[in-house]
């Protein structure tokens, strides 16, 4: 019985809609795997010039760039970094009930049946085809086969190459599902932070921002870890409100979960303040996926005579605490209710509508079950943030010398925070770098 070959996907129907796939699948039939029993692909017959056009794709596809040869952990081909991309981020429903933890017999026996010739062709012989190429027109090109240059590979993605490259094609379907359901697949596969601009967009994850990196407010921290374990264990977490003065780490602390829940299936999704309106959008496109999700809206507050908040205190009702949600909302403000209330709402306004309308303000705080405080520091608190920048930055200054530095700097800078110390520690590293 003849194999499946690539017209025959369902699952991993992706692939068979790539035309660099079809190409290069053509190229390897007709002038590779003319004598073996699978074909992957038929296609007209194929020629050198379309042999270049495949290197050209792919230099193209795989982004590489200071990528190219291996510099420690495991390397890949361009191509299997290729393969790897499409795998990676297939959306179907064997990678959608992994993501969720969950896996059906049959399901499973289909993705192994397709991941036999997934994993042909992530085993392409670049070097076999550029022998071919050359016999076929006595042109050598071994220095042009891109295919084959090695380059070194992320961590989450080594993940997808190990599965590849697994025994047999039933450890390809644990390892993938594995994967999926720590990292996510289709979209939610290409990173652990987005935007929303009426749609999701993945937005390059800073990883050097941690907990440990943000210095001082550890009581703050550990409560918004301990809240994101809880989420993360499917148990009731609560939307969380980080208030307080601008530059103390309210938005880093939230970033830094990313950090601290990488590969464990946590991703982070963030609503401007003109888009508040669509967040019942976001939450129909995360219902019922894997994952967890953290809504995460920066910098939020209401002027007088905005009324947005209502509608948004209205999508994230009676959502407080669930055991059933994947998500919750995590907002960062300069003021504690939110909504600023103005003078002339006490002055214009009897005893029963002036209660009514502060209440009606006052209860969008009360949306969130947990509010953390971010008090600006005091000079010791201050000073210590300074000391423990300035000792992972390796700063010669030390020291009184340092202390009396950054005490002039926050006076000229905006007062003390810990915004302002990390900006006195680059200037000063910078100047030392300079010999200054």
């Amino acid at each position: 019985m003849k194999e499946k070959g690539l017209d025959q996907l369902i699952l991993y129907e992706g692939f068979k809609q790539e035309a660099l796939v079809r190409k290069t699948c053509a190229l390897f039939q007709q002038l590779v795997y003319r004598n073996t029993p699978f074909s992957p692909v038929a296609e007209e017959t194929v020629s050198a010039a379309d042999y270049y056009e495949v290197q050209r794709s792919l230099l193209e596809a795989a982004h590489v760039g200071e990528g190219i040869s291996a510099r420690g952990g495991i390397s890949a081909t361009v191509w299997q970094h290729y393969i790897a991309g499409i795998t990676g981020s297939a959306d179907n429903i064997f990678s959608r009930m992994a993501e969720k933890g969950a896996s059906d017999e049959n399901i499973d026996a289909l993705a192994a049946e397709e991941l036999r010739v997934v994993r042909f062709l992530y085993r392409f012989d670049f070097a076999a085809l550029a022998r071919a190429v050359e016999a076929q027109t006595g042109i050598r090109s071994g220095s042009e086969n891109i295919g084959a240059l090695r380059m070194a590979e992320e961590a989450q993605r080594q993940h997808i190459h190990a599965a590849l490259s697994a025994e047999t094609e039933q450890d390809s379907v644990t390892a993938l599902a594995d994967y999926y359901r720590c990292y996510g697949s289709g979209i939610f596969e290409a990173s652990a932070a987005f935007s929303w601009d009426g749609s999701l967009s993945p937005v390059r994850h800073d990883s050097s921002v941690t907990m440990d990196s943000i210095i001082g407010y550890e009581r703050q921290k550990a409560r918004l870890i301990q809240n994101t374990e809880l989420l993360m264990a499917g148990l009731p977490a609560s939307n969380v409100l980080l208030y307080g003065d601008s530059g103390t780490g309210k938005s880093s602390s939230v970033k830094a979960l990313l950090s601290r829940f990488a590969g464990k299936g946590l991703k982070l999704i963030s609503l401007p303040k003109a888009r508040l309106g669509e967040i019942t959008k976001i939450i129909d496109l995360i219902s019922g996926r894997g994952l967890k999700y953290l809504l995460f809206i920066d910098d939020l507050s209401f002027d007088e005579g905005e009324n947005e908040y209502k509608a948004f205190k209205s999508a994230i009702e009676g959502r407080v605490t669930s055991a059933k949600t994947n998500w919750i909302v995590c907002v960062t403000s300069n003021r504690r209710n939110i909504v600023k209330e103005v003078w002339k709402d006490r002055e214009t306004q009897d005893d029963v509508h002036l209660r009514d309308n502060l209440q009606e303000k006052k209860s969008l705080a009360d949306r969130f079950g947990l509010t953390i405080v971010y008090e600006a520091p005091d000079k010791r608190e201050y000073l210590e943030i300074v000391r423990g920048l300035a000792a992972e930055a390796g700063l010669a200054l030390s020291g009184d010398e340092l202390d009396s530095a950054a005490m002039t700097w926050e006076i000229r800078h905006g007062g003390r925070s810990g915004r302002t110390a990390r900006g006195f520690v680059e200037h000063r590293y910078a100047l030392e770098q300079k010999g200054h």
